[in-house]
Parts: structure tokens; sequence; C-alpha cells
């Protein structure tokens, strides 16, 4: 048994802190990109960090953790791309 409560081990497991700094690093250069090629290429940025996600129970993780965050965003411009919900490329 671990010595230490779960979400200190899951902390000490994966990246967290490094983990929520960068998406919302992304989330932030997503609310302030208009032309498309920048949006693209901060979705196309946040897609390779959402495949990242440790996708840990919400008790492991910290309080303010901007996973399902970014899902939103990333989801949001998927709908104004005009991509179908539950297109078979998710």
């Amino acid at each position: 048994r671990p010595d230490r409560p779960a979400p200190e081990l899951a902390a000490g497991l994966w990246p967290l802190t490094a983990w929520s700094t960068t998406a919302r690093a992304l989330l932030t250069r997503a609310s302030g990109s208009r032309l498309p090629a920048d949006r693209f290429t901060v979705f196309a940025a946040a897609v390779r960090h959402l495949l990242t996600d440790p996708v840990l129970p919400p008790e492991l993780l910290p309080a303010d953790w901007p996973g399902d965050e970014l899902r939103a965003a990333y989801e949001g411009y998927r709908t104004e791309m005009g991509v179908p919900t539950g297109h078979p490329a998710d």
C-alpha cells in the first residue's frame, strides 16, 4: 500500500502541474486567435495535448484541472468548423 494520499501519489506519477499549465496556455491562445490558420494551429496542439491527459478520476486531479475546459473549447471549434458531433474521426 502506498504511504502517501492518492492525490499526492498521482501528482508524483504524472506531470499534472505541467499539463495544466500547457492546457491553460492553449486555452488563452485559442481565445485570442482570430485568424483561421492560427486557430487551426492552436487546436491541433490542443488535440495533441489532450492525448496526453492521464484521464484520472476527479478526486485525484487538482481542483482547477482544465481538461474538461480544453475539451469543451475543442468541441466548440469543431462545431465552428461544421464537424458533426460524434464524427468517426473522434
